[in-house]
């Protein structure tokens, strides 16, 4: 952990893992339901989707929030 170039990688290694098991444990169900690798990878594709449409709502409601934060302040 000494050599910086290590540690970065290190610490995005963990943000990556991190993400990955969110997305496995809370987007694609346990155990995979679908057998076979085609209706699998119809699984991930949509637990992605599923995914990244959740990310773009968060931000949205967040983006939300600050704005009426704001009007109030002026207000």
């Amino acid at each position: 952990m000494k050599d910086e170039d290590f540690a970065q990688a290190q610490r995005r290694r963990a943000q990556t893992e991190a993400r990955v098991a969110i997305f496995k444990n809370e987007f694609l169900g346990r155990p995979m339901r679908s057998e076979g690798f085609e209706n699998r990878a119809l699984q991930v594709a949509w637990g992605v989707l599923t995914h990244d449409l959740w990310v773009l709502a968060e931000k949205l409601r967040e983006q939300r929030r600050i704005r009426e934060q704001k009007l109030r302040q002026a207000a």
